[in-house]
């Protein structure tokens, strides 16, 4: 079933339109009136086949001016809801297909009440003569889903779909791994796919964003999603596989596109306060938007936004701890006190420490850490669609917000070698020690948003063109206090001035030992883009139709770590490195609809891209669906993807500048200072440090989908697909220590030829195959007495996650490992009258301990814990509405299940899964204005 839509989602104006509709084709006509009301319309082709209407150019509202088209040519108009209409022909006839509840249905018998509106992410053509099944699978996610999941924030809503994994900002903020205790960037963003944040693209109204203005070391650039406030979104569409064709760079694990609110006929005040069950990890929303009809028809749309969460630490949670010994995995809380030089502990020594820790002076990291970062946000949006003279539309967007956000580590801590003279100084001992007296170390970031669109829409016959500039923003400025500065350090312990028996150390030292670092970064992405789409020839199945645009982007990214950084004079903290660079690029693109049959419809899409410094990338597209039987449709898709470079992969990488022993190899020899343990033990002597890449190449991909969508009913669909995803050239940081064949220019040799150096730097070395499955059921039932039912349920299934380091290395399956291999996501809904009420359910699947090379850790093994269990959580949403009111109370978690996992380096929960809360509740009261 055709299924034409303007693409925003938002409701139809209340008041008159004024359409500009040339005489001509029916559904040409229909096409141009969809857009101009933004209306969702359905119906069968061969209703408007050979059929013709008259010119429609006057003010009349949607639903009158459908009405005098439609019924011109005999066709009966019947409402579905607020912006979806379906056509249908006056005499009896068997009955029409419709779209199941998110328009994956491609023939079912009868239209259910109410649906959403069909999506469109995946193409630039206007859906107008394709069915409702897309080739790529796409995920729609409603407002109404949103409204009664009870997630606040875009990045919870994300991590809970299946398939997708968290990036919550604790970890993000864990810049550079094990062993590094300088919190940086902390932003929220998601990927799909076990492929990371950087092949995933995320679009707002189908444009590109800027990245969160700092950078990580371990993740890079990263889109914020908790920059984006919950309320003004419309719904999430979620397209899987390869969309380079479509969208350019980035798009090889799929696209996310937010599509955010354009239509509200009046005002709408809402207010939230939730809090767990136990009192803590509070917070609080309130939001007001105002809609209205402009006197020329457009529509206008302001909201405000204010969110407030307190912050959660992990002291608030038994189970957050280090100590795993009601596991059988023992103790990994770090005692302190001196040790001898065979690591065995002499004496427990703590000074400073608070009474929980003084006792057994045994430091429990997890414990001081935030699991849920304190933060306050405000946001405004502004939104305006303005039909101007001679049919040309304007459509102006506009979106401010600032976040400040704190979270809290553990106090500095390090095995330190006192020097001989100070009166804390043990012969043949170091010290384990934590800077108590210092406090923890704390990260607060300011940031600020900016994001704005300009765009120019029309028609001319039966084409249509838009032309649309934006500019988007995102500064932060970081504040870190708590580390511990190198200089300083050495100053008054050579002094003798720093004592770490308990004895009081005074503030100004304090002061000086531990300066407060400063961070800013500001990232900047302006876009200019035109876009033409009509009919192109007349095909069995109806009107082939093309698609062509260009769009120019220029990307800038500056960054300003805080002096001492970039002089790498913070212990324990990565060198950071200032970039100042800005990249330029061009794309354009063309894609064709071909109806070959009633039945079968071809979608083809290229795209070429030019990206300052990586010359041109050709991505190609194919989709291909087929209808051997009604309510039957079997679909497919092969696509190619690619990602340039960011910019801070085009400088080096964040690593500590140091001495180092290294063994001596073939790949190594000679070597400048050779140091012999043994008569086969001989190591290398070098410094460690790292470089740019000049000759660094774009990733590539390759992906395909195949599936089908069955939909035997119009109240009931069912979909399963399977995926599969190769990315080659990998951008990944190493060195020679790694493999000296894949970094050859890491080697650092003196005149001589010997070895003194080694550098890190990035390179395409890296290859990842993903394959595995999807599967979506929908379904709705109305009853006479008990209201209507309806059930959905998604699920993903990990086949297969191969990874290949270097090239030439063996391939290793992680499937399983650190992430689940399934997940499912269903829920249950009733409504009747002005009650709702939704159960909805997420289940994991297990998760292996350890990794493919060495399996199942020993002590795991020992223990009986080689694989955290799978888990199954509850939420219930109950809500009542009546004239101008909306009560609802949402319970997360209600059978406020205590998280378990067996990774003893995770300390007790997994962040990109878990919800650290436990039970809560949310309570909601809006009103309509």
């Amino acid at each position: 079933m055709p299924a034409l839509g303007a693409g925003d989602g938002g409701r139809t104006p209340a008041g008159r339109v004024a359409f500009d509709i040339p005489g001509g084709e029916l559904g040409l006509a229909l096409e141009r009136l969809a857009t101009q009301a933004g209306l969702q319309l359905l119906y069968r082709p061969e209703l408007v086949e050979g059929r013709r209407a008259a010119p429609l150019r006057e003010k009349l509202t949607p639903a009158a001016a459908l009405r005098r088209l439609a019924g011109a040519a005999g066709l009966r108009v019947e409402a579905v809801n607020g912006n979806t209409y379906v056509l249908s022909a006056r005499a009896p006839a068997p009955a029409a297909p419709a779209p199941a509840a998110t328009a994956r249905a491609a023939r079912p018998t009868r239209m259910p009440a109410p649906i959403p509106t069909v999506y469109v992410t995946g193409t630039h053509i206007p859906r107008s003569d394709i069915g409702a099944v897309t080739p790529s699978p796409v995920t729609l996610i409603s407002r109404s889903e949103i409204e009664a999941s009870g997630h606040q924030t875009l990045f919870e809503l994300l991590r809970a779909q299946p398939g997708m994994l968290g990036h919550h900002p604790v970890a993000v903020a864990s810049d550079g791994g094990a062993g590094i205790q300088q919190p940086f960037a902390a932003a929220a963003t998601t990927s799909l796919n076990a492929l990371g944040p950087r092949a995933t693209l995320f679009l707002v109204d189908g444009r590109r964003v800027a990245n969160y203005g700092l950078i990580s070391s371990e993740l890079g650039g990263l889109a914020d999603l908790d920059a984006i406030p919950l309320t003004i979104v419309e719904r999430v569409e979620i397209l899987r596989g390869g969309a380079s064709a479509i969208y350019g760079a980035d798009a090889m694990a799929g696209v996310v596109n937010i599509i955010l609110r354009k239509r509200q006929d009046g005002g709408e005040g809402v207010a939230r306060h939730g809090v767990s069950s136990r009192g803590d990890a509070a917070e609080s929303r309130l939001s007001y938007s105002h809609g209205m009809e402009t006197a020329e028809g457009g529509e206008v749309l302001l909201g405000v936004d204010a969110l407030h969460r307190d912050e959660l630490l992990g002291s608030a949670r038994a189970w957050r701890t280090m100590d795993h010994r009601r596991h059988g995995l023992g103790d990994r809380r770090i005692p302190l006190g001196y040790r001898d030089y065979d690591l065995n502990l002499l004496n427990r020594q703590c000074a400073h420490a608070p009474a929980d820790v003084a006792g057994e002076c045994l430091l429990d990291i997890p414990r001081f850490t935030s699991l849920q970062p304190s933060s306050r946000r405000w946001s405004a949006y502004g939104h305006l669609g303005q039909p101007l003279a001679d049919g040309v539309d304007l459509t102006v967007d506009l979106r401010a917000g600032a976040a400040d956000q704190s979270l809290t580590n553990a106090p500095f801590h390090a095995r330190i070698a006192i020097p001989e003279g100070h009166p804390d100084y043990r012969p043949d001992t170091d010290l384990d020690y934590a800077f108590f007296d210092i406090g923890p170390v704390r990260s607060h970031s300011d940031t600020r948003t900016l994001d704005g669109t300009v765009a120019l829409s029309g028609w001319r016959g039966a084409w249509g063109w838009s032309a649309a500039l934006s500019h988007h923003h995102n500064r932060v400025d970081a504040r870190i206090d708590g580390l511990v500065q190198y200089t300083q350090f050495d100053r008054v312990t050579d002094e003798g001035g720093y004592r770490f028996d308990g004895t009081p150390n005074p503030p100004e030292l304090l002061s000086a030992l531990s300066p407060p670092l400063s961070t800013r970064g500001e990232a900047t992405l302006q876009q200019f883009g035109v876009d033409l789409h009509g009919p192109w020839f007349a095909l069995p199945g109806g009107q082939a139709r093309i698609a062509a645009g260009l769009e120019l982007l220029r990307d800038v990214l500056e960054h300003r770590p805080d002096p001492l950084m970039v002089e790498h004079d913070i212990a324990l903290g990565p060198q950071k490195v200032p970039v100042d660079s800005q990249q330029r690029g061009a794309g354009l693109y063309a894609e064709v609809n071909l109806p070959v049959s009633t039945r079968l419809q071809v979608d083809l899409a290229a795209r070429v891209d030019q990206r300052e410094g990586y010359g041109r990338r050709w991505s190609p597209k194919v989709g291909l669906k087929w209808s051997p039987l009604d309510g039957l449709t079997l679909r497919a898709s092969g696509a190619t993807g690619y990602r340039a470079p960011s910019l801070f992969e085009t400088r080096r990488p964040s690593v500590v500048d140091e001495l180092d022993l290294v063994p001596e190899t073939p790949g190594l020899a000679p070597c400048a200072y050779v140091f012999a343990f043994g008569p086969d033990e001989r190591y290398c002597l070098i410094g460690r440090s790292a470089r740019e890449n000049p000759d660094l190449r774009p990733e590539t991909s390759r992906s395909h989908t195949v599936g089908l969508v069955w939909a035997p009913a119009a109240n009931f669909s069912a979909s399963l697909d399977h995926f599969r995803i190769r990315r080659s050239n990998e951008i990944l940081p190493g060195s020679a220590t790694d493999d000296p064949g894949a970094f050859p220019l890491s080697l650092v040799r003196d005149e001589n030829g010997e070895l003194i150096g080694i550098d890190a730097y990035f390179a395409n070395v890296g290859l990842t195959d993903v394959r595995g499955w999807e599967l979506d059921l929908q379904g709705s039932w109305d009853t006479a007495q008990l209201g209507r039912y309806t059930v959905r349920l998604a699920g993903h299934y990990l086949d297969r996650l191969e990874r290949q380091a270097v090239p030439g290395a063996p391939r290793q399956e992680f499937a399983g490992y650190q992430t689940p291999d399934r997940s499912a996501l269903g829920y249950v809904q009733w409504r009747r009258s002005g009650w709702q009420a939704t159960l909805s359910a997420r289940a994991l699947g297990p998760v292996k301990a350890g990794g493919p090379v060495d399996g199942c850790p020993r002590l795991n093994r020992e223990a009986g814990r080689c694989r955290t269990p799978g888990w199954t959580s509850f939420d219930l949403d109950v809500a009542y509405s009546w004239p101008h009111w909306r009560v609802a109370l949402n319970m997360r978690d209600l059978t406020d299940r205590a998280p378990v996992n067996y990774d003893v380096d995770r300390g007790g929960y997994d962040i990109a899964l878990d919800d650290p809360r436990g039970r809560f509740y949310l309570l909601s009261l809006s009103r309509d204005f």
